[in-house]
């Protein structure tokens, strides 16, 4: 099984269901997930993990999920906000501050 990463994925990549139905676009990228924004399959915008991810070609990532299943999930706050980890949170890829373990050692 591939292990996906934040790095494999972009803003504005396509998103589609296993059964090939598209569920939007990637708004934002986490270390632990991505965000599709609402539109007319999502009423609320989605934190999906990238375990759920079957396959990832040029601008469009596929889903081991078929929509209604995707639906019915719980992802409307991103895992590392629902484990209460403020410091991933913080130091979220994108962000301007470095991050605290990646400092030099003195």
């Amino acid at each position: 099984m591939t292990q996906w990463t934040p790095d494999m994925i972009h803003k504005g990549m396509e998103v589609y269901s296993s059964e090939n139905e598209d569920l939007g676009h990637v708004e934002e990228v986490y270390e632990d997930s991505f965000l599709v924004q609402k539109g007319l399959i999502f009423h609320k915008d989605r934190y999906v993990p990238y375990g759920t991810i079957s396959s990832i070609n040029d601008e469009r990532v596929t889903l081991m999920i078929s929509k209604a299943e995707a639906k019915e999930m719980h992802w409307e706050e991103r895992p590392a906000k629902l484990e209460s980890d403020p410091t991933q949170i913080f130091y979220d890829r994108g962000h301007e501050s470095p991050r605290p373990l990646n400092t030099p050692h003195i």
